[in-house]
């Protein structure tokens, strides 16, 4: 399965899809008001156009840079998940096979619930962050060609997200 990552507007495909996007922008607003970035939210945010689409690579692919990520970090993948205990946050819990990112910097990755669906939300500036720290990892070259690329993949897209504070919406295809 593939992983595509979208910068566009957070959009409905559908009446049940209006519902919940309403339903899960009126949700972000209420947290982004809780972190202090309401009014970016609502006037700094792309609302209106479509920037990228990128093929960012298989769901074994993701898993794999993971795994780099917590090596990298000294840490098993399963206690970093369980325990939270990595500082690769966003790159680690976030499921980056769904869910959103947005140009905003928090800490730690969040879970909204929508109707019967949970949506993890992310911060792309801590993303960006998070994966130049595996820069000089990735320079040694002890990882596999396809890991470096959706790495490079996921900077890419994360760099188009802060640049044109838009989302990023993670999508997995057959």
């Amino acid at each position: 399965m593939t992983i595509t990552a979208r910068i566009e507007p957070i959009t409905a495909r559908g009446s049940e899809a209006e519902r919940n996007e309403d339903l899960l922008v009126k949700k972000l607003e209420i947290k982004m008001q809780q972190m202090g970035y309401l009014v970016p939210y609502r006037e700094e945010l792309n609302w209106d156009r479509t920037i990228a689409s990128l093929e960012l690579g298989e769901v074994q692919t993701l898993h794999q840079l993971k795994k780099a990520a917590a090596k990298n970090d000294r840490v098993l993948l399963i206690y970093a998940r369980l325990f939270k205990g990595t500082i690769f946050q966003h790159l680690i819990l976030h499921p980056n096979q769904s869910g959103i990112y947005l140009p905003f910097r928090f800490e730690e990755p969040f879970v909204l619930q929508v109707e019967d669906r949970k949506i993890w939300i992310g911060s792309s500036v801590r993303l960006l962050e998070e994966l130049s720290w595996l820069q000089i990892s990735f320079d040694q070259g002890n990882h596999p060609e396809s890991v470096k690329e959706y790495w490079q993949n996921l900077i890419e897209i994360t760099k188009k997200s802060v640049t044109y504070m838009s989302p990023i919406i993670f999508e997995e295809a057959i």
